[in-house]
């Protein structure tokens, strides 16, 4: 006979082998680019290593890189191209006429 599903305990069913730490993880989905995925499974085989444990480790080297290796802000010229053709507040239309004092 089946226990009632209401009063089931689940945590009686996992694996004795579960690591408490697993328990609090959480999952997420990556799009990787497969090049990428490619080089990531080979270098987890060649380490002997878990893809999930090669992953981490390469966001966690990346979070802690210094951040002097971020690129310096580039200012671009600025120029001056004159009076506007077009009227930004009327798309598609001419500007509107100078009134003269």
């Amino acid at each position: 006979m089946m226990p009632d599903s209401r009063t089931h305990d689940k945590r009686h069913f996992l694996p004795r082998t579960c690591n408490a730490m697993l328990l609090h993880m959480k999952r997420t989905t990556l799009q990787l680019d497969p090049a990428l995925l490619t080089e990531l499974k080979k270098r987890a085989a060649h380490e002997g290593r878990t893809l999930t444990e090669i992953i981490e480790r390469t966001l966690r080297a990346g979070l802690a890189a210094p951040g002097a290796l971020k690129r310096a802000r580039v200012s671009l010229p600025s120029y001056d191209l004159g009076p506007f053709l077009v009227d930004p507040a009327r798309p598609g239309r001419l500007p509107r006429p100078a009134e003269d004092e």
